[in-house]
């Protein structure tokens, strides 16, 4: 479903894009939330929301389409970069502000994020690599509620 709060579906993008791609869900160790695994199996951990397979598909997919395997020293940097692509897809500004907006503006995080469909995480890294001309129009969209900026 595509809409204001959801313009991306990672479920559907897998489907169309990626058709040789497996989900699985299964147990994991350790802090993993999901994997990609040899490029065509995707691991989502066992016992995860809705919001957090989301956002973890979402995350795999942006692996996939950069085609990079294991980056050595540069591993921290490429993981950054691709959980701050998932977010911007999963979170655009409009969704974010009538989000916003529609919680009075004073909600926490964990609120705005469950009403995005996204889990905290993806939310704050949203707000965090927000780009300048991004800063200025969700501030024009919001129209001064200034309590956002507390979580970023």
């Amino acid at each position: 479903m595509t809409s204001p709060t959801h313009p991306y579906d990672p479920w559907r993008d897998l489907q169309e894009t990626w058709p040789d791609v497996a989900v699985v869900i299964e147990p994991m160790g350790g802090d993993l939330l999901g994997e990609l695994r040899d490029g065509r199996l995707i691991a989502l951990r066992a016992g995860t929301s809705s919001a957090q397979r989301r956002c973890t598909l979402t995350h795999e997919i942006v692996h996939l389409e950069r085609g990079l395997r294991d980056c050595g020293p540069w591993q921290e940097r490429e993981e950054a970069l691709v959980h701050a692509e998932a977010a911007r897809r999963l979170i655009s500004l409009d969704g974010l502000a009538a989000a916003v907006r529609s919680l009075g503006g004073e909600a926490p995080a964990s609120v705005v994020a469950q009403c995005l469909d996204v889990d905290t995480d993806t939310l704050t890294t949203r707000l965090r690599t927000l780009r300048p001309p991004e800063r200025t129009r969700l501030a024009e969209l919001l129209l001064g509620q200034r309590e956002l900026w507390a979580v970023a």
